[in-house]
């Protein structure tokens, strides 16, 4: 994503990550390509199961979110369930409502410890 608006990015981010603590998420992460003047972010999340993510969707913020980060690209990792899909697509976040670059790479073989 491209940061539009440092101060309000770093603002945004340290209230939504106390609120995705909240939510039960994994991770909530965010990583950037300067630290004093970033141009470019990438968010990491990684969901503890679908109840998360649904609060996770319903407490995002997303015009505050639009208002600091913009040219928003999505990856989806491993099979999420039809209900998450349903949900993100019903809140633009999946495709066909998802207009941005999205990519979907279904879980394959591993193991978590």
């Amino acid at each position: 994503m491209d940061v539009v608006d440092v101060d309000a990015a770093r603002t945004y981010l340290r209230e939504q990550t106390v609120t995705e603590e909240s939510n039960g998420m994994h991770s909530f992460e965010f990583f950037i390509n300067e630290m004093t003047n970033p141009t470019k972010a990438v968010l990491v999340e990684c969901f503890r199961d679908d109840e998360c993510q649904a609060a996770h969707l319903e407490n995002l913020r997303g015009d505050q979110f639009a208002q600091v980060f913009t040219n928003f690209r999505m990856s989806v990792y491993g099979n999420p369930p039809q209900s998450t899909r349903d949900r993100m697509l019903a809140n633009g976040f999946w495709p066909p409502a998802f207009e941005g670059e999205f990519r979907h790479f279904p879980y394959s073989m591993g193991f978590r410890g």
